[in-house]
């Protein structure tokens, strides 16, 4: 027992040693590394210095060229060029880089420069102080393996220094590298109204009706319904543009970038909020429309649920309805000017902006001027892709007919010689039981096929859900004709007595050819089929020849793998006329 007391004694008492060599030895290699920094912080030989607010100029070579900039009560200038939009924070930290220029090495009694690049300096940066003083600095070559420049002092020019690269890459720019750049102009996506791009011999027209919120498309051809989620796509990468490059902020030629005949010009029609004295005027055009954010409307083709009570996202169902409010009290239109606490409103000013766009830049980019600002500036060539490079057919709804089932009035349909008729009928009534004394109208739709109601119109809803939401894979823009009988006609009359008719032609082993007045659609053949199937449900109609038609018809599977290839390589030596 004794024996192991004294074990632990002398392992503790080694222990303790250990310990305190552990610790003694941290501290001198502390205290070694501390003395060699203050060694080095020595050994460094100081090759300039003068504090930033005693320089009163600086002159040093951009673009091969000497540019001098002076202070002028308090503020940098150009000094040949004071009207040159000088970036005051990026020249006060370039000269802050020289409140202190040490050098790693020094070469003393060097008599042949040339191989330091001193003979023809990267760049020479002069130096004036208040006093009138000057200090020129030769910065030689980089040694790039070190990242250091050879420089000279103009004071003593037997010794080279060696310095850090650091201290003079804010002198290694370009000139407007050293301008106050502006900011593309900020739009609210939801204002814009309309965008016209003319490229070339092309252009398009976007145009947002003010009534149903919808796009149309137009060229020189005519007009007709735009896609809305590609116009919306468009639209929203406006609040994104950003300028690249900063060119020139005074053009006085415009064919230098190429803007006296631009490549392509692009005009947005937007609003803008603007702020003013309650008793002041301003000139312009003052927008009378709802100021608070438009939502661009789309004409989503929703599946038709049993109820729906607004006319946007319809309800085929047999209890089909709408709902309308007519309380005295139920706003729908906003002020456009709002006073405040500070006699300030606000309103919406009708603005418009054009950018031209000129020849390519170095920046992967295009030169672009907005609203002959003379401020020349570059913008991606991905930004521009979203505006230019387009025609009307890139914006095609390519919905092969949609219309509301509350605007439908009747339906006829031909498939193998039978027709059949459905047709809409809608019963109001008015409710006046709600607490704020407000009427509601519900308008309820029922269906008859072929002169009898059904009782269900889940068949019907079904069917005209797949109908009205057909959408085609491409629109030919060629001659289309086929001298086939098609397989499948639909004729739609609204409530205003127009009718649209929809015929499907079999186009090749994928696709329907759905023609719908002068436009033509390729449509998936599986998607054509559970459209028919649908509608034969709805009629009560067999088929006799369904296992002729079944084999004429791609399985869904090869379709689908198909069907972009084919879309793409269309063979239209077929007839109607598209054109």
């Amino acid at each position: 027992m004794k024996k192991k007391s004294m074990n632990l004694i002398t392992a503790v008492a080694v222990l303790v040693v250990l310990s305190g060599a552990y610790v003694g030895v941290k501290t001198y290699v502390a205290k070694q590394e501390e003395k060699e920094n203050a060694e080095e912080e020595e050994e460094k030989t100081q090759v300039f210095s003068i504090s930033s607010e005693d320089v009163q100029s600086i002159k040093f070579v951009i673009d091969k060229k000497e540019v001098t900039f002076e202070k002028n009560n308090d503020e940098w200038v150009k000094s040949d060029e004071r009207d040159f939009p000088v970036d005051q924070d990026k020249l006060i930290e370039a000269i802050g880089s020289l409140n202190n220029v040490e050098a790693d090495r020094v070469l003393d009694n060097v008599t042949d420069t040339t191989e330091y690049g001193l003979d023809d300096p990267t760049n020479t940066i002069t130096i004036t102080d208040k006093d009138g003083k000057e200090t020129v600095l030769h910065v030689g070559m980089e040694n790039a393996s070190t990242s250091q420049y050879y420089v000279e002092n103009g004071e003593d020019e037997s010794k080279i220094y060696v310095v850090a690269d650091s201290v003079f890459q804010p002198f290694m720019k370009t000139l407007y590298d050293y301008a106050k750049a502006g900011t593309f102009p900020v739009i609210d996506s939801s204002t814009v109204s309309n965008v016209t791009v003319d490229e070339n011999d092309d252009s398009y027209t976007l145009t947002k009706d003010d009534n149903t919120g919808l796009w149309n498309i137009q060229d020189q051809d005519g007009s007709e319904k735009a896609d809305s989620a590609k116009v919306s796509s468009l639209t929203s990468s406006i609040a994104s543009i950003a300028y690249g490059s900063f060119v020139n902020y005074n053009c006085k030629d415009l064919s230098e970038y190429g803007l006296d005949k631009p490549y392509g010009t692009i005009t947005i029609n937007y609003q803008e909020k603007v702020e003013e004295k309650s008793d002041s005027s301003e000139d312009g055009d003052v927008s009378e429309e709802n100021s608070t954010d438009e939502q661009d409307t789309t004409e989503d083709k929703k599946d038709i649920s049993a109820t729906d009570s607004t006319e946007d996202k319809d309800d085929a169902s047999a209890v089909d309805s709408t709902k309308e409010d007519t309380s005295a009290t139920d706003s729908t239109e906003e002020d456009t000017s709002v006073t405040d606490s500070s006699d300030t409103q606000t309103r919406m000013v009708n603005r418009e902006m054009t950018i031209l766009v000129g020849d390519q830049s170095d920046d992967d980019g295009r030169y672009v001027m907005v609203n002959n600002s003379k401020e020349i500036y570059t913008i991606s060539n991905d930004t521009l892709s979203v505006f230019l490079g387009k025609t009307k057919e890139d914006f095609w709804d390519m919905t092969v007919s949609y219309l509301s089932v509350n605007n439908l009035e009747s339906l006829q349909a031909e498939y193998q010689g039978e027709t059949h008729v459905i047709d809409v009928s809608r019963e109001t009534s008015e409710d006046n039981s709600g607490d704020d004394s407000s009427t509601t109208s519900t308008t309820t739709l029922s269906y008859q096929l072929d002169g009898t109601e059904l009782d269900d119109s889940t068949p019907f809803t079904t069917f005209y859900n797949k109908l009205i939401n057909m959408t085609g894979q491409k629109r030919l823009t060629e001659k289309y004709e086929n001298n086939n009988k098609s397989d499948f006609d639909v004729e739609l009359e609204d409530v205003d007595g127009e009718k649209t008719k929809i015929d499907y032609y079999q186009y090749d082993t994928n696709f329907y050819a759905a023609v719908v007045g002068q436009k033509v659609y390729l449509v998936n053949k599986m998607t054509v089929k559970e459209l028919i199937d649908s509608y034969k449900t709805l009629v009560g109609q067999t088929d006799s020849e369904s296992s002729d038609e079944n084999s004429d018809l791609v399985s869904e599977e090869n379709a689908t793998d198909e069907e972009s290839n084919s879309a793409d390589n269309t063979d239209n030596t077929n007839g109607v006329d598209v054109d």
